[in-house]
């Protein structure tokens, strides 16, 4: 039976076809799903135009890449119209099981943390290799941060404490997020009894002898600029409420430089990119980038 308690948001741009399989096994659960396309081609959207027909979900075209906050924020505010209790978000690459959005709703609805349960996340399990994914716990105090697929909250949170930050466009938005309900006294956790099938990327490997030294994501240019840039920004804005996250911060952005100098391909314009991302940050130059 579908869930008609919440409303699933996923946000699709430029999407492949698989996430007409993803879409159809969370409309198979639920009853209210949005979908929110970030200026894909009229060739890539009209595939989700049909689904939309057949699976019935709600397909909302920005026309434009306006970055996934925004797209985010769009898809919220449908779930506050609807006025359900719970919104769950989605990135386009994620598949959810049998039982995932009963097991998570069940979750959260008896968790111990209780009113302070500010975001659910089920456990990640990476779709091609069939492993978890890794994760961050802070102590007794829950998880550090929660990225955007699979996360549950409950709808009211958002009118309690904003949506998310527009200014990001991409790139640590959900970090963010966290960070902002953590600093009001609210916990991140995960259900053990929820499992979503995600796809984290296509992490480039460097080996020595037969073993892995270690991996570089290989993100395009455009996409070291706002992480960068971002970066600065969670630092500058949270560093004091919570130092040791920060710090981790700033040293991955100083070895992601090192792996885009030493290793990387076409590194020229990805450290072109970075600087222009880390002085742009240094100004606090937000929003979309522009490329003049």
């Amino acid at each position: 039976m579908k869930s008609n308690q919440l409303c699933a948001v996923v946000v699709s741009f430029h999407p492949d076809h698989n996430v007409l399989e993803n879409l159809a096994a969370l409309c198979a659960q639920v009853q209210h799903v949005v979908v929110v396309d970030n200026g894909s081609t009229p060739q890539e959207l009209q595939p989700l135009r049909s689904a939309s027909q057949s699976l019935g979900f709600k397909l909302l075209e920005n026309g434009e890449n306006l970055g996934i906050a925004t797209a985010l924020n769009i898809g919220v505010r449908r779930a506050q119209a609807l006025d359900v209790p719970f919104t769950l978000l989605f990135d386009q690459d994620s598949r959810i099981i049998p039982g995932f959005i009963e097991a998570m709703l069940l979750c959260f609805q008896t968790h111990p943390r209780g009113q302070h349960l500010g975001i659910l996340v089920p456990h990640y399990t990476d779709m091609r290799l069939g492993t978890p994914l890794p994760r961050t716990i802070v102590a007794s105090s829950g998880l550090e941060v929660a990225m955007t697929s699979g996360s549950l909250l409950l709808t009211q949170t958002f009118a309690q404490h904003g949506l998310f930050v527009d200014d990001l466009f991409i790139d640590g938005v959900d970090h963010e997020y966290s960070l902002r309900l953590r600093r009001a006294g609210m916990f991140l956790e995960e259900c053990p009894d929820a499992t979503l099938l995600h796809s984290p990327g296509t992490p480039q490997e460097f080996r020595l002898g037969g073993k892995v030294l270690f991996k570089t994501p290989n993100y395009s240019p455009i996409r070291r600029y706002y992480q960068t840039r971002n970066n600065l920004w969670l630092f500058r804005h949270y560093f004091r409420s919570f130092p040791t996250y920060c710090t981790k911060l700033a040293l991955a952005s100083g070895k992601d430089f090192l792996k885009i100098l030493l290793f990387e391909p076409g590194k020229l314009k990805k450290i072109q990119y970075f600087l222009h991302g880390f002085f742009d940050g240094l100004r606090n130059r937000m929003g979309r980038h522009d490329p003049r």
